[in-house]
């Protein structure tokens, strides 16, 4: 698919411009690497990076491209984990005590 403006398409892209410290503008197009030019004044970087997004255009041809992510049949690392301190006392005892302190955070903050 060729995606050279016609009069029945449009495509709309981002012009970046930029003075620099020696009073030049830089004008680019964000959708397009290194699609950049230098003027004078800021008419005349609009004018240069318009004819070369034009001539770049010319030149592009934008195809789909699929591409599978496959995930692995892995079984998630920390399942082994789950309920580990089941009926750990001591760990019960330190998860109220953890809750505790955020609860009372959650206070503090409000």
């Amino acid at each position: 698919m060729n995606i050279v403006p016609s009069s029945t398409q449009s495509l709309n892209l981002h012009v970046l411009l930029e003075e620099t410290q020696t009073g030049q503008i830089i004008a680019s197009i964000a959708e397009l690497a290194n699609c950049q030019v230098e003027a004078n004044t800021r008419a005349e970087a609009l004018v240069a990076i318009q004819k070369l997004v034009s001539d770049r255009l010319n030149n592009i041809e934008v195809l789909p491209l699929e591409v599978s992510l496959e995930t692995p049949d892995k079984e998630n690392p920390w399942t082994e984990f789950i309920g580990i301190f089941k009926g750990n006392a001591e760990f019960e005892q330190m998860a109220a005590q953890w809750q505790a302190e955020r609860e009372n955070k959650a206070d503090d903050l409000r």
